[in-house]
């Protein structure tokens, strides 16, 4: 009954297929969770990450499926907006926890445009969801 609910999904997301993670979207709006904590991959991130482990993953019948391409607009139409968007590119920076190779990535972004920066900042990240 409470109308200040935090629902925390960390590592869950990826393995739904949109239709599910839809449905969980629309089940923790209407339970009245006010804000929703998720990690979210963009469809770049999905595809590298299943070149890299999607053999291992289907073995366990655990393949990614979930990265939409609208990013967090996806979940607008059920009754959540962005609130925060965290990169995990500028944690990990922030942090001096790069991946490596991360020196020659940021040297790139430097010849970027804009958009295309933005779009490398938004590949992976948590984000702070709100109810409409």
């Amino acid at each position: 009954e409470s109308t200040r609910v935090l629902a925390i999904a960390e590592g869950l997301l990826i393995y739904l297929d949109p239709d599910d993670a839809g449905s969980l979207a629309r089940d923790l709006s209407s339970a009245g969770v006010k804000w929703w904590l998720i990690d979210l991959a963009s469809p770049r991130l999905l595809k590298m990450m299943t070149k890299q482990w999607g053999k291992t993953l289907a073995k366990g019948n655990a393949p990614f499926r979930f990265a939409p391409p609208e990013g967090t607009a996806f979940f607008a139409t059920f009754g959540w907006i962005e609130k925060r968007f965290f990169s995990l590119w500028d944690e990990s920076r922030r942090l001096q926890r790069e991946m490596r190779g991360a020196w020659l990535w940021a040297l790139l972004s430097r010849v970027m445009s804009e958009k295309r920066r933005e779009e490398g900042r938004r590949v992976s990240g948590v984000v702070l969801l709100e109810k409409l």
